[in-house]
């Protein structure tokens, strides 16, 4: 019986496992684009989220104030 080849599953050369090295870094390095990417809106977000939250307490103060 003839010994199946071994082939990358992503990009179909040969290789001993089942991912290539080329693809394996380019996987990883794409991932680590998107971290960075959700990491930069979870940032902004929470400034956005924590300056709104400032201007409610200040307006509340300058209301009370007035009052």
């Amino acid at each position: 019986m003839a010994e199946k080849k071994k082939v990358c599953m992503i990009c179909g050369k040969p290789s001993e496992s089942s991912i290539c090295e080329s693809c394996k870094a380019h996987v990883q390095g794409e991932a680590a684009e998107k971290k960075i990417k959700v990491e930069k809106q979870v940032m902004v977000g929470s400034e956005v989220e924590k300056d709104k939250i400032v201007r409610k307490h200040e307006e509340r103060k300058k209301s009370e104030s007035e009052s």
